[in-house]
């Protein structure tokens, strides 16, 4: 366990896993720990660094109205400083792979590979859910834990998922439930942000990972920042909604693997 102090916050990280370097950057009001599915496995060939994102597990930030996605990107190039990694391959799921696109747009030279997990290129480009989808995130701050993981399934996880990778899930999120105050942040530094007219310029060899029954960010947002991006590289998981390491975990794996593969150090 060990804290990165920043000016305005207390940013927790760990790493397990020895060899190359992967950052992994969780997504909108979840902690590092529902990388529980992914970072195990990818570290039993790389050092895997987790962090957990302001608003959310053990990181602490002092009188913030927003968590900005800038500063965000700011935050995981210091834990990699942390860490004693001048770079690192950088994995981000939804709203941290919005991070991971700031990250790549603000620190270019510290990216040896990028891979994008079911995450959208922000502003007016992102192609957004249904009313009803946008809705119930905004309305979740006032739901207990429960109701919003609830009422959210059906939009976030593939039809055929087992209930019991649902609960699995579920049970993670509950031990590490960030404050209302502090989802809020998140959601609201996603506003404004946008990514689009940038990623035209990101040189890191690209992995794009979509979910096809994706209702919460629907999957042409990979399309569109596969499109956007040069060479980058879409896999999309027919059997697989907006928790894609759930619903088709060997098939997400395999893609990071073959990524990391592909792009590991001469």
């Amino acid at each position: 366990m060990a804290f990165v102090e920043r000016a305005d916050a207390r940013i927790y990280w760990n790493s397990l896993g020895q060899g190359e370097p992967v950052v992994l950057v969780m997504g909108l009001g979840c902690s590092s720990a529902l990388w529980f599915r992914v970072a195990p496995k990818l570290a039993r060939t790389h050092r895997v660094i987790l962090l957990d994102n302001r608003g959310s597990g053990q990181t602490r930030v002092r009188n913030a109205v927003v968590h900005r996605v800038s500063a965000m990107a700011a935050d995981v190039a210091a834990v990699l400083d942390a860490a004693g990694e001048h770079s690192a391959h950088v994995v981000g799921f939804s709203m941290g792979g919005m991070i991971s696109q700031q990250f790549a747009i603000d620190f270019p030279q510290r990216v040896r590979s990028l891979a994008l997990l079911g995450t959208h290129p922000g502003g007016i480009w992102a192609v957004q859910a249904s009313d009803r989808v946008r809705q119930l995130l905004f309305e979740k701050a006032h739901m207990s834990a429960e109701e919003s993981l609830r009422r959210m399934r059906p939009h976030t996880y593939g039809r055929h998922t087992p209930d019991a990778l649902f609960e699995e899930d579920a049970l993670v999120r509950l031990a590490n439930q960030p404050s209302p105050r502090d989802y809020q942040a998140q959601l609201y530094g996603l506003i404004y942000w946008a990514a689009y007219p940038h990623l035209s310029t990101v040189q890191a060899p690209t992995l794009v990972v979509h979910g096809l029954q994706d209702e919460l960010i629907p999957p042409a947002n990979g399309r569109l920042i596969a499109s956007r991006i040069p060479g980058a590289r879409l896999v999309e998981l027919e059997e697989a909604s907006h928790w894609l390491m759930t619903d088709s975990n060997e098939a997400c794996l395999q893609a990071l693997h073959e990524h990391l593969q592909r792009n590991r150090a001469a």
